[in-house]
């Protein structure tokens, strides 16, 4: 399978996205396909020798006039080797060489917004710098919901892994680590919404240009392959809560013909959906340097 670009970017009126290639690894393809049988996921997923299929950790910067952006910020680089070796972790890839590649210095961003906390979507917010963990991004006031930054903290999950209590602290401690309140405009044209499902405070994110609008579904939507109702990852908390709302929110992506970036998608980053007798696909779209 090819591996994604480091970056590339979008320009929606106003408003250029760039999703940048914030890592590469692995993960149990039945996990992540909750309770479709194997024969299936493994025809358009096919695992490797320990059952484990290719992920991406495509993360967005969101430069407006007065803001750049970076919402999710990876899985980062702060692991022992089994946990590399158990998650097939890609050393060569990084939010940081991303970031550099397309241009962007970590010290330009002035937002990080996380669309949950787990691991693999908060961890690359840390770094480590002579022997010590450091903020990535020191300029950077750093956001979440309210009720995620609670269950971090306290781990709930049904995967103990999936939070770093300690990384938490840390991001509440050493940077402005803020709470969001339910659905909101953060800054014009950037919207939240509460989607539940994979953690009870999971939210996506909609992007507003004048010319597009752009979701970032994440963990309601991580790949093209999630669009089937039942295709629902066994790590999120409230399945069933997944799968009516991510019912009524392809309904809206179709109906408002918006762009999805897709957070875990190891294809291509930028979408557009098509629905189709067998179902609804994704159409992938060309992007700019």
């Amino acid at each position: 399978m090819m591996a994604p670009a480091s970056y590339a970017s979008l320009d929606l009126g106003g408003m250029r996205v760039t999703t940048i290639n914030a890592g590469r690894f692995a993960l149990d393809g039945g996990a992540m396909y909750g309770v479709v049988p194997r024969p299936l996921w493994a025809r358009v997923t096919p695992p490797d020798d320990r059952h484990r299929i290719p992920m991406a950790c495509n993360c967005l910067v969101v430069e407006t006039p007065h803001e750049c952006i970076l919402i999710d910020a990876g899985l980062g680089q702060r692991f022992d080797a089994r946990a590399r070796e158990i998650f097939d972790v890609d050393t060569d890839s990084s939010l940081q060489n991303g970031l550099s590649r397309a241009g962007i210095d970590p010290e330009q961003i002035t937002h990080v917004l996380f669309t949950h906390l787990h691991f693999d979507h908060s961890a690359g917010a840390l770094t480590t710098v002579a022997d010590k963990v450091r903020p990535t991004f020191v300029n950077a006031q750093h956001l979440a919901q309210d009720g995620e930054i609670d269950d971090g903290l306290a781990c709930r999950s049904i995967m103990g892994s999936s939070y770093v209590p300690s990384d938490i602290s840390l991001l509440r401690t050493a940077t402005r680590l803020e709470g969001i309140s339910g659905d909101t405009e953060i800054f014009p044209g950037v919207h939240v919404e509460v989607t539940g499902g994979h953690t009870e405070h999971h939210q996506a994110v909609w992007l507003r240009g004048r010319e597009q609008t752009l979701v970032y579904p994440a963990d309601l939507l991580p790949t093209r392959h999630h669009l089937r109702p039942y295709w629902i990852m066994a790590y999120d908390m409230f399945p069933h809560e997944t799968l009516t709302v991510k019912h009524d929110f392809i309904r809206r992506i179709l109906e408002q013909d918006c762009i999805v970036a897709w957070d875990h998608d190891p294809l291509s980053p930028f979408s557009h959906l098509r629905k189709t007798p067998d179902g609804v696909e994704a159409i992938d779209i060309g992007t700019m340097p």
